[in-house]
């Protein structure tokens, strides 16, 4: 959790899924698109937020992966 609550933003990916995440206002804010290229070379096709806490965290995670497994079907 601390990770979040000091402000710090993530890129990851998972198959041909990218992500990025950053917390706001005691949120954290994903935005979704398909690899390869950078975030601001793509389409933004998913976006979502999630509470800042543990079950957000979990929240989150389900979240990805479910969109994950869509595009690299």
């Amino acid at each position: 959790m601390l990770f979040w609550e000091n402000g710090n933003t993530w890129y990851g990916s998972l198959g041909n899924t990218r992500f990025y995440a950053a917390p706001q206002e005691e949120q954290i804010h994903v935005q979704q698109w398909r690899g390869p290229l950078t975030k601001e070379l793509s389409e933004i096709e998913a976006e979502a937020d999630f509470p800042l806490s543990e079950e957000g965290l979990a929240e989150m995670t389900a979240w990805l992966e479910a969109r994950s497994a869509e595009i690299n079907t």
